[in-house]
């Protein structure tokens, strides 16, 4: 009895030792395998997402908007009675698709070109981030915030980058009816840091999407003229 159990103790054992010098090869494979996939993952280019490159941009015009209101509540009040966070929050989730009647429902360049027209006397901020907003869709290929469904072609990103440097220096120039500038000091820096901030994601994701797609055409560089700035539509 005892030489049975001895022995069926030596071929569990010798069968343990044979699965072991068989299988740790295979396992050793299958780790190797696993590990070398979870570095090609590491190291793999991070896929581009125009939604959430878009909401990096749409943030940061909403801080542009609640500043220029908190730094010019005059404007404000020409379109509402509400506080600033209210109405940039009706702007911004309201659903009129970015068509303003006190606007006349002008978008990308054309509002851009209103908000800095002589001749308007109106509220300026609305008008402002309303074609900025617009224009960065589009050079984004979005219909909407959550839908994007055209081809981002990095050409339209660099003019888009143009006119929101063209609305920096605008504004930063721009000067109220009593001649004093529209922007006090301070406010001049913040707004001229979101602006930078801005167009600095513009160009960095129309290189990404140019690197992605690997063009062989050199996005043109546009020649700015300080005398006549004029926004450039696409």
């Amino acid at each position: 009895m005892k030489t049975d159990i001895l022995t069926r103790s030596l071929i569990l054992l010798a069968f343990a030792v044979v699965s072991t010098w068989f299988l740790t090869p295979q396992l050793s494979l299958a780790a190797s395998s696993i590990q070398a996939k979870t570095t090609s993952q590491k190291n793999a280019p991070e896929q581009f997402s125009a939604a959430d490159a878009f909401s990096i941009q749409s943030a940061n015009l909403r801080t542009l908007m609640l500043d220029l209101y908190e730094c010019n509540p005059q404007a404000l009040q020409k379109s509402t009675k509400v506080s600033k966070e209210e109405f940039v929050q009706w702007v911004f989730e309201g659903p009129f698709g970015w068509q303003f009647d006190a606007i006349r429902n002008m978008q990308s360049t054309d509002a851009l070109t209103l908000s800095f027209s002589t001749a308007y006397r109106s509220d300026r901020v609305l008008p402002l981030i309303t074609g900025l907003y617009t224009m960065l869709l589009q050079a984004y290929g979005g219909k909407n915030e959550f839908t994007f469904t055209e081809v981002i072609n990095p050409q339209k990103m660099t003019i888009a980058m143009q006119n929101v440097e063209i609305s920096a220096i605008k504004l930063l120039r721009a000067k109220q009816e009593n001649g004093e500038p529209y922007l006090s000091e301070e406010c001049n820096a913040n707004v001229q840091r979101i602006f930078n901030n801005i167009s600095k994601h513009i160009n960095a994701d129309a290189s990404r999407i140019a690197k992605k797609a690997l063009s062989t055409s050199r996005i043109n560089p546009f020649q700015m003229d300080e005398n006549t700035l004029e926004f450039t539509p696409f």
